[in-house]
């Protein structure tokens, strides 16, 4: 029996001892496959981070870019209508003065006309000119108790004071 007991501790040091080599070697293998997933899941993190980073820096450009183009189309609509605006102005004070000087010229030569006109009519002893008929011609007053002269009798004696 001692033979049995001696097999048995036997059995047990070597059961112990394989069991012992088999949780080595599994945590060896649970260790290398560890550092095998650690070492995927890095590198995937670094590829999703760098796809974000690549995404983030693209998204920022586009819209800078749309900004500057939104920037630029506001700027380029304001100064289209600042610069319409003062060729408005521009045109306007423009036909305002042009008016002025027309109106001040157009004054000037009435006064002269007028003071023309009271000249002759002084010197002709009151024979005032003016237009007559739809085609607004020159016209004078004649006197119609004149007799009238020249070969055909065309000419007469005009209304004014000595008549």
């Amino acid at each position: 029996m001692n033979s049995l007991l001696t097999l048995a501790k036997d059995l047990e040091q070597k059961s112990k001892a394989q069991q012992q080599t088999t949780g080595e070697m599994l945590k060896a293998a649970f260790s290398e496959h560890e550092q095998f997933v650690r070492a995927e899941l890095n590198e995937s993190e670094k590829k999703i981070s760098a796809a974000i980073l690549d995404h983030d820096r693209k998204l920022s450009s586009a819209m800078s870019q749309r900004t500057k183009g939104m920037l630029r189309m506001v700027s380029q609509t304001w100064l289209t209508i600042v610069l319409v605006s003062m060729l408005l102005v521009a045109s306007g004070a423009g036909i305002l003065w042009w008016q002025g000087r027309q109106m001040l010229d157009n004054d000037i030569i009435i006064r002269e006309q007028k003071s023309t006109q009271d000249m002759l009519s002084e010197r002709n002893n009151g024979v005032q000119l003016t237009t007559c008929g739809k085609e607004r011609r020159r016209c004078v007053r004649g006197n119609p108790e004149a007799v009238t002269f020249g070969e055909d009798s065309s000419w007469m004696i005009l209304a004014g004071k000595y008549t």
